[in-house]
């Protein structure tokens, strides 16, 4: 019964092809994260949506709703969790939106943590030793 209130769930579930495509996107985390962090990929009904396209002012139908696809993804480690959420008619575009919502927080995050100071040494490690890559 939930697959049909949520056909998304579905195919994060059963789809070969999709579980793949989640797990290239995802891939691209791990330099961000540890190995206790624990990445979760969820579909989510689109339908509850309405009340914030609403306040929004945005234009929508309960049936255009419907055919959207809602997937976010969730970085936990202890108590800090991190999520970003993409919205799409296709499903491999939303968790794709969802991949770079996520990333560019993580970005935003290392650029308030690593220095300009600690980026000029990192640089200049890579220069000098061109062999190592």
């Amino acid at each position: 019964m939930k697959t049909l209130l949520n056909p998304g769930l579905e195919l994060l579930e059963k789809n070969p092809e999709v579980k793949s495509f989640i797990y290239q996107q995802i891939s691209e985390f791990d330099q961000f994260v540890t190995p206790e962090t624990v990445v979760t990929v969820v579909s989510r009904d689109p339908k509850k949506l309405a009340l914030q396209y609403e306040t929004e002012g945005k234009e929508f139908t309960k049936q255009q709703l419907s055919k959207l696809y809602r997937i976010a993804i969730l970085l936990t480690e202890g108590k800090t969790k991190l999520e970003a959420e993409g919205i799409n008619e296709n499903i491999f575009e939303a968790v794709r939106m969802a991949k770079d919502s996520l990333m560019q927080k993580m970005l935003l995050i290392q650029d308030s943590v690593v220095s300009h100071q600690d980026r000029l040494i990192e640089i200049n490690h890579y220069l000098q030793n061109r062999g190592l890559h």
